[in-house]
């Protein structure tokens, strides 16, 4: 009982209406900027918080060429490190172009950034920030070595693990919160002598750890293994990896992983032969494969290629939806199909061809990540042939669970101005909005833009959806709760935790009779398209 009474008071605390005003437009035209600083490589991750991280390039003068910066959003879409972000660092030697491996955050929104010098010896860094802007571990960050695909795994202790290629075997090593080398000696990725590039890593309940990673065959050319290792040591604890698909990857293509339990999800594109198929693979923490090698296919299509598969779970789900880029032969017109599998044996729901959701020659096609909003899921469509030249549009696309148009507008348009979008980044829906963050030229040079996305609406902020509902509070007997938005359900607990009133909607506008309430304090909850809102309420 103390337990429910303190969570209810918790709730009085964080949802007290908050006033500010919004950064975020809803001129998808304009879009919010981001920086003004002209970029190379773009990565963006969402917080926890509902702040957003932008970690870029910034080109500057030699010898430096560029920096490595960093921008965070609020949920209101201010900036807070200023109109050209903050400095991380400038020590990393760096030619004519950029590249930022991957960014990442653990539980306490700290930031992990990996990135290669590209100038001499070819340095691999990682850099640790927290989210308000402090450089964890200095501008120098942690060398880890020479090598590429730096990839990055916080730990459930604070610890980290990271991965790099530095020609021939990957290695391996872990971290502590401080940047401070733990295992004496770097461990190795083998498989049968190849040279092998880390992909993915996931944390096991046990402390664990399974690493996805290529075994190349020949130039770009690879097969997927798997192998896991302990975190104490770093050894490998499978007497063999697991080959995890014997259809042709190609290494410097990034794959879509996602972890349920201690059973890790792989989609990705291979080629069994002269055309490029989608799969998803499941791996068990034994090593086991219970789809087999390859996993399931995305579709029975033996024609068309498909490309770029992305995949999302929404926890409590007995599905994991994949959405996949189809083109004709010759690649130069594209489409769009979603498939749904089930988590546990892999069959496809969605017919045997996949749900289409725009032809091929359409030229709608999906870019970032794919994500699950109350179990449906979410994509950013490009529109347009994307030349790097031609003009594309960003549009937000949500599907009901059979794959069909959840909006009656079909989707909403997020950035529109007539030029191309690159390094597009989504994110994950988090306090009740996904941002698109892009490099684009609006007419005055190549700058960094967001765009935020409340589930239907453009460029309403966090503030606005808290301060939506509009009551005489304490309550009357006969008591008027209206939204500015549309409400979906109004449930009322008193302190006990106990439901006193539970009541589906799809009004603006909701009576209650409050005359057999006790006096006393309430607990209000309404959820909207928008988002889901709590309030205080008092009854004399």
């Amino acid at each position: 009982m103390k337990t429910i009474i303190n969570y209810l008071l918790l709730l009085l605390i964080t949802f007290f209406p908050i006033s500010t005003n919004a950064q975020w437009t809803s001129d998808a035209d304009i879009n919010t900027l981001v920086t003004n600083s002209e970029s190379g490589d773009m990565k963006a991750l969402g917080m926890v918080s509902g702040k957003t991280y932008v970690v870029y390039w910034k080109a500057v003068a030699a010898p430096i060429n560029y920096e490595l910066r960093l921008q965070i959003l609020d949920v209101d879409g201010f900036q807070l490190l200023g109109e050209e972000g903050m400095l991380v660092s400038d020590e990393i030697p760096m030619s004519t172009y950029t590249v930022i491996w991957n960014i990442t955050i653990d539980s306490e929104d700290n930031l992990f950034i990996g990135v290669t010098g590209t100038g001499s010896g070819e340095p691999a860094y990682v850099f640790k920030l927290d989210d308000e802007g402090n450089n964890l571990w200095g501008s120098s960050g942690v060398q880890v070595g020479s090598g590429y695909s730096v990839t990055m795994l916080p730990l459930s202790n604070g610890e980290v693990i990271v991965s790099w290629f530095p020609g021939g075997e990957s290695v391996i090593q872990k971290y502590d919160s401080t940047g401070a080398a733990v295992w004496e000696n770097t461990a190795s990725i083998s498989e049968d002598g190849n040279d092998t590039v880390p992909a993915n890593l996931f944390e096991l309940s046990d402390g664990d750890f399974i690493l996805v990673f290529h075994s190349i065959t020949f130039g770009i050319n690879s097969n997927l293994f798997a192998q896991r290792f302990t975190s104490s040591e770093g050894t490998a604890q499978w007497a063999n990896p697991t080959q995890i698909a014997n259809y042709g990857t190609v290494f410097n293509t990034s794959y879509d992983g996602l972890q349920i339990g201690d059973e890790v999800y792989m989609g990705y594109k291979a080629s069994p032969g002269s055309r490029f198929d989608s799969f998803l693979q499941r791996i068990d923490p034994d090593g086991s494969l219970p789809w087999g090698i390859n996993g399931s296919d995305f579709d029975i299509n033996q024609t068309d290629y498909e490309m770029d598969t992305r995949i999302a779970y929404q926890e409590g789900s007995s599905y994991i939806w994949a959405t996949c880029t189809y083109t004709n032969t010759s690649q130069s017109e594209k489409g769009e199909r979603i498939q749904k599998f089930d988590k546990e044996t892999g069959a496809r729901m969605l017919t045997d061809q996949a749900k289409e959701i725009y032809p091929i020659g359409s030229e709608k096609v999906h870019v970032g990540s794919i994500h699950m909003v109350d179990n449906f899921p979410l994509l950013l469509i490009k529109e347009g042939f994307d030349t790097g030249a031609s003009p594309t549009t960003l549009h937000a696309l949500k599907l009901d669970e059979e794959g069909n148009f959840f909006w009656d507008e079909e989707t909403w348009p997020l950035a529109t101005y007539p030029a191309n979008k690159s390094r597009v980044q989504f994110t994950k829906f988090i306090e009740y909005q996904s941002v698109a963050v892009f490099i684009e030229d609006k007419g005055n040079g190549l700058k960094i833009y967001a765009q935020n996305l409340n589930d239907g609406i453009l460029g309403t902020s966090v503030s606005e959806i808290e301060s939506v509902l509009s009551f005489v509070n304490p309550v009357s007997e006969n008591w008027v709760l209206k939204s500015n938005f549309r409400m979906e359900s109004v449930s009322i607990y008193n302190m006990l935790g106990q439901l006193i009133l539970s009541d589906k909607t799809s009004s603006k506008e909701v009576f209650v009779n409050t005359k057999s309430w006790m006096p006393g304090s309430y607990i209000l909850n309404v959820e909207t398209k928008q988002g889901n809102i709590s309030r205080n309420l008092i009854k004399k």
